[in-house]
């Protein structure tokens, strides 16, 4: 199996990352509001899968992005149980590489660390679908 051309198969992943509590810094005045303000470690497990890389001090990050209509469901953008899983995930998006350029691996990986970070699994599972729409549908990542 070509792993690179099958990382769509991947569904089983545990993330495991060192703790955001205070590695992150918050600029209300940007667009961007978060920011690394020390290096966070990642690894990224599955089975015939495993990435490590380092988000470094100084990465930003506009968090969670939740359109205004879907907050009454999902809450504040800026929820502290999202910004680990949104954190990565931005960082994916500007390394694609890491993930084989894989839109569908990048937003399991964002699932999964939304539901290690305690997000109710159903909340965890429309927030990776709308993910994924903007992916594909809007940002045109296939």
């Amino acid at each position: 199996m070509d792993l690179l051309k099958n990382l769509e198969n991947i569904t089983e992943i545990n993330s495991n990352y060192s703790d955001f509590t205070e590695s992150i810094g918050y600029n209300h005045k940007s667009n961007k509001p978060f920011y690394l303000i020390k290096n966070v470690y990642i690894n990224i497990i599955s089975k015939g899968f495993t990435r490590h890389f380092v988000i470094k001090k100084g990465f930003t990050s506009d968090g969670c992005t939740i359109p205004y209509i879907f907050r009454w469901l999902l809450g504040c953008k800026h929820n502290g149980q999202y910004l680990p899983a949104s954190i990565i995930h931005d960082f994916l998006l500007q390394n694609k590489g890491i993930v084989g350029n894989s839109r569908i691996l990048s937003s399991r990986i964002f699932r999964q660390t939304l539901l290690q970070e305690g997000v109710n699994p159903i909340k965890a599972q429309i927030m990776y679908l709308g993910v994924e729409f903007w992916q594909k549908i809007v940002r045109g990542w296939i």
